[in-house]
This record gives structure tokens, C-alpha cells and sequence, in this order.
């Protein structure tokens, strides 16, 4: 039998499609204040924005009437026919924000308009407003929302660690801050500033604020103007491509969203510039007709949706790639395509400048099996065709021959049917994901003391994921100290890793990025192991010795799975004797 619901428990079903989580709160908040105009947003967070959650601005405020008027369902100023719904450029316009708020949480509202002679306050809750007065607030408004989902028990449950939900509210923050350089932006958890940021007059700056000169010299301009969409912004040089998300930024005239098909068009032209995994920064504002986007198709407006996707997917990825060519970034050679394989250098028989006096073979254990079943995650394992099977059974180099070192890339190795080829940062990320892979999995760190104590500059969110896990960054082997200030001390890191200050912070890097996936959830231990491996191999970049490259070759051959590095990439090849005479 059908029934109508009752208000109150219609109000709170809508309320969840708007009001999920305390970061939810902040958003359209913030997002209210940016379209009265304000120039200054002071965002206050007690518990995480469980207990309270405090915007203030300087803001055009309200009259009386529309302070009460705010908190019904659908009551907005920006929408008085369908056809408006075509022409939206401002954030908040439905109306449903403070009705959902006010559903799941108790909200006191302090408003004031310019031209008023005294402000209104007004204090709303799940049965609606209960109390209206007069109130001697300055020129503004000021919400407090108190006791978040206080009656949705089973809402508030299922809300994350405090760490985990400040990060969030960290990144609805970060989204308003970055499309308004011109406000005044402050964040407060506890007391204490998060951010206090201060009006400046580009985006660039701003984004040097919040994370730093490191990361804002490392951008490049983008700039590109069609009838469609003009695209303006920032990409990150190759080199500051990192191993995780949190640099990455998509905006529609003003407005933050995410898009995986336009992330693909900003990335495919980095293909051959970074490495597997890594993610290039990105901050990219795109303005086009609003009658062309639809930004009304999910409730947290953080999806939309073009009017054609798949010409401005084309225009993104063309303005990206004319950007990084004029800053002279090129392609390094891809060690798996068919075809890019290195040009072998010539030996003569009378020249002995290329040949070393110190004469190393490859070899491995006698009594190791590298087909023995291994106790790493499938995954990891990966599988061996059945004629590369030949790699092992090559019979090891006699004494007399030379190993070479190819640009620092690559280690060359004679063998009988041809030459070996090694490549040395997979074979390091192999070596390494083995051992941290035994000692995470026994809680035995082996802790490598830095020299100095390094203090690295963080993110809010990268203090966060710290905190959060301070018992997983202590057995992985780091051991890393609050500075306060966004920033920490590092005092020791996992051994293989580098101790020098970029080394260091690349280290800190991966080890936030390992802490905050969660696409391998199931698995932690292989994801941290993997990352961290990565890292100690990247960070340990330098020009191998003779003997190194010796020891490099037999260490790889120690390990259980030789041929793949841990994400599932070849590590050693052989060009064969016949493939040599067709290049010469």
C-alpha cells in the first residue's frame, strides 16, 4: 500500500543526498559565502566538523525575511524559470542546502546586511526555525552548525577517523580557495590555524601559498582560446610528476569537478615523460557558455556534464602537449616497445677506453629456484612465457667478459645467445619491493638515521594522512616527528632510501602516497612495499660503477621473481644474436 512520507522523514532522506559527511557542511557554506560576494571566509572546525562547524564572512548578509526564509526547502535568488537552469555561474542555487543541513544538525545563524540597522538570528533545527531575534552582529553572516547528524545515529557512525574527515574537509577548502585568489581564506581545527591565506592577485600565487615554491616552480602555463572552451592554467613539469593524487584540479567556469575521460586527455601527453604511476599536477580553469555544461546532474555538483565532451577532450590534451613542448621536455625511451631498442655501442679490438680492468659475470645462487612458488600477492608474481624461460638458463658469462652501464639506464650483459639487457631502475624497484615486502610483513624496520635532521614542508592533507597512521609509518622504518606549521622532522627513513634532503622528501612522498591509496585496500602490505620500493629506486639515481652494476645483477637474480618489476614491468631482456646483426 503506497503512503506519502512525512516531511520530517522526507527531509531527512533529501538531506543525505546534499549533507553526507561534515565536509559536506563546509562546502556549500563556503561555497554560499563566495556568492554574497564576500572577501574574507573564516572557516572554524571542532572534532572534525562533528560537534562544530563555523563560517563566518563579510558577505552581503541577509534581511530579516531571508534569514528565515533561507532555511525552507528550495527558497533561492538565483533561479525564477526553467530556462535559468541553462545560464548558472554561480555555485549554490537550489535552495536545498541549509533546509538539509538544518535537517540532520542544529544551526544558529547570525546575519547582517549592509544597510541594516541590526542583525537577525536565527536558530533552525529537524522541526524547523524555533527562534527568531534581533542581533548586534557586525556586516556579514555567521552559521554554527552543532551536533552533526546528531538524529541520523546511523549516519554518524558510519563517519570516518577524524583524520580521515578533516582531510576531506581540507579538500572542499582547498577547491573554493583555488578559484578565489582575490579572498581572504582561513581554516581553524581546534584552535589552530590550518590555513590562513591571504588575498593575492594570480592563481599561481595562491597555489605557491598552499603548496609551496617547490611545487609552484615546477609549473608551466597552459593557455588555449577557441569558439568551444578556452583553457587556462597550469601543468607540472615531468619531473615533479609524483605517485599520487592531490595536485590535480579541473574547473568549469569556476566551479571544481572531476572528470576521469578529461584526466586522460591531460595525461596521455606525458605518456613517454614520467614514469608508470606517476601523475603530472594540474590546475585548469575551463570557461565555456553555460548553456553548453550541466552541472545540476549529480547532488554534490561535482560531476557535469558537456555538451560535446570529445572535442574539448581534444582541445585539453593539444594545449597540454603545445605546453610541454614549449618547455623543451622530450620523451626517454621506453624500455618495452618493440623497436626502441638502444643502439649497442661498437666495440673494436684495439680499443680498450670502453673496456673496464675489473671483470664481473653474472651469477645468482646455485641452489635458487626462481620458479619456486614465492609468497607475494598474485599480482606480483606476474607470468613467464614459456620461451623467456631462457633468460635462466643462460649460461653465466666467463670470466674476462665486462658488464656495461648504458647511460645510467641500462646494464649490458654478453651471454651466450646474445646480450642480456637490464634495466636498472626496475631492477631496483624489484630488489627493494622484496625487502620491504619481508619486513612490513614481520614488523621488523630497518630504520637508516639521516645525517641531519631534515624538517619537509607538507600539505594540511599530508600532516593529516601522517597523523592518522602514525603506527604504520613507524614500523615501515621512518620515523618522523610534528614540527608544527604544516611541517615535520624527519629524523630516519627505511635503509635503501636516500638521506640527502630531495632524497628525503621524495621518500616522504611516497611513503603519503602509500598511506592514502585505497584502491589496494585488501592488500596494504603490497601497496606500501611497492611505493616504497619505487621510491628508494627513483631517490637512488646515480652513475653505477662497474662493481655496483656487478652487484645490482646479482642481487636482482637473488630475488624470487627476477624477471618483473613489482608493478608488473620487464626487467630483463634478451636482444639476440640474429636481432644484433640486423642493426649493424
Amino acid at each position: 500500500m503506497l503512503k506519502v512520507l512525512p516531511p520530517e522523514i522526507a527531509n531527512l532522506i533529501a538531506a543525505g543526498e546534499v549533507v553526507g559527511r561534515p565536509a559536506s557542511v563546509v562546502k556549500e557554506l563556503m561555497e554560499n559565502s563566495v556568492d554574497a560576494g564576500a572577501t574574507a571566509v573564516t572557516v572554524s572546525i571542532s572534532d572534525s566538523g562533528r560537534t562544530l562547524i563555523k563560517v563566518s564572512d563579510n558577505g552581503c548578509g541577509m534581511s530579516r525575511d531571508d534569514a528565515v526564509l533561507c532555511f525552507e526547502r528550495h527558497a533561492t535568488s538565483k533561479i525564477s524559470g526553467a530556462s535559468d537552469l541553462e545560464r548558472i555561474m554561480t555555485y549554490g542555487f537550489r535552495g536545498e542546502a541549509l533546509a538539509s543541513i538544518a535537517a540532520v544538525s542544529a544551526v544558529t545563524l547570525r546575519t547582517r546586511r549592509k544597510d541594516g540597522d541590526v542583525g537577525t538570528k536565527v536558530e533552525a533545527e529537524q522541526s524547523g526555525v524555533i527562534s527568531v531575534e534581533g542581533d548586534p552582529i557586525a556586516e556579514g553572516t555567521v552559521f554554527e552548525v552543532r551536533n552533526l547528524f546528531y538524529n541520523v545515529p546511523a549516519r554518524r557512525k558510519f563517519l570516518k577517523s577524524d583524520a580521515v574527515e578533516m582531510r576531506n574537509i581540507v579538500q572542499e577548502f582547498l577547491r573554493v580557495a583555488l578559484t578565489r585568489p582575490e579572498m581572504a581564506l582561513r581554516l581553524i581545527s581546534g584552535g589552530k590555524d590550518v590555513y590562513n591565506l591571504r588575498p593575492v592577485q594570480n592563481i599561481k600565487q595562491r597555489i605557491r601559498d598552499i603548496y609551496g615554491m617547490n611545487v609552484a616552480r615546477e609549473l608551466v602555463e597552459v593557455n588555449v582560446n577557441t569558439t568551444i572552451v578556452n583553457v587556462s592554467g597550469f601543468i607540472g613539469s615531468p619531473e615533479g610528476a609524483r605517485k599520487r593524487s592531490g595536485t590535480q584540479f579541473f574547473f568549469v567556469n569556476g566551479r571544481y569537478f572531476r572528470s576521469p575521460m578529461l584526466n586522460k586527455a591531460v595525461c596521455k601527453p606525458y605518456e613517454k615523460l614520467i614514469s608508470d604511476g606517476s601523475l603530472p599536477a594540474y590546475f585548469l580553469y575551463l570557461t565555456i557558455n553555460p548553456e553548453e555544461v550541466d552541472v545540476n546532474i549529480h547532488p554534490t555538483k561535482t560531476e557535469v556534464k558537456f555538451g560535446d565532451e570529445g572535442v574539448i577532450f581534444e582541445i585539453l590534451m593539444a594545449g597540454v602537449r603545445e605546453s610541454l613542448g614549449k618547455n623543451d621536455f622530450t620523451p626517454s625511451i621506453e624500455f618495452d616497445s618493440v623497436g626502441n631498442i638502444p643502439q649497442i655501442p661498437v666495440f673494436h679490438k684495439n680499443d680498450t677506453t670502453s673496456r673496464s680492468p675489473y671483470v664481473p659475470k653474472p651469477d645468482y645462487t646455485p641452489l635458487f629456484n626462481p620458479f619456486d612458488t614465492p609468497s607475494y600477492p598474485e599480482s606480483v608474481r606476474g607470468s613467464f612465457h614459456p620461451e623467456e624461460k631462457f633468460l635462466f638458463e643462460e649460461a653465466p658469462a666467463e670470466d674476462g667478459r665486462d658488464i656495461l652501464v648504458a647511460h645510467g639506464k641500462y646494464i649490458l650483459v654478453p651471454v651466450k645467445s646474445g646480450i642480456m639487457l637490464i634495466h636498472v631502475e626496475r631492477a631496483r624497484q624489484r630488489i627493494f619491493y622484496e625487502r620491504y615486502y619481508e619486513k612490513i610483513a614481520e614488523q621488523q624496520p630497518i630504520v637508516q638515521r639521516t645525517l641531519f635532521p631534515q624538517t619537509v614542508k607538507l600539505s594540511a592533507e599530508d600532516c593529516l594522512a601522517l597523523t592518522e597512521r602514525s603506527e604504520t609509518v613507524a614500523q615501515l622504518g621512518f620515523d618522523i616527528r610534528d614540527f608544527g606549521g604544516g611541517s615535520v622532522v624527519v629524523y630516519g627513513v627505511p635503509e635503501g632510501f636516500e638521506i640527502d634532503e630531495s632524497g628525503v622528501a621524495g621518500s616522504i612522498d611516497a611513503l603519503i602516497a602509500a598511506l592514502c591509496d585505497e584502491t589496494q585496500i585488501d592488500d596494504y602490505r603490497h601497496s606500501v612495499a611497492v611505493k616504497l620500493a619505487e621510491s628508494a629506486a627513483a631517490t637512488g639515481r646515480k652513475a653505477l660503477n662497474h662493481t655496483e652494476a656487478q652487484l645490482l645483477v646479482d642481487s636482482l637474480f637473488a630475488c624470487r621473481e627476477p624477471n618483473l618489476s613489482p608493478s608488473g614491468h620487464r626487467c630483463v631482456t634478451i636482444i639476440s644474436t640474429e636481432d644484433l646483426d640486423k642493426l649493424l
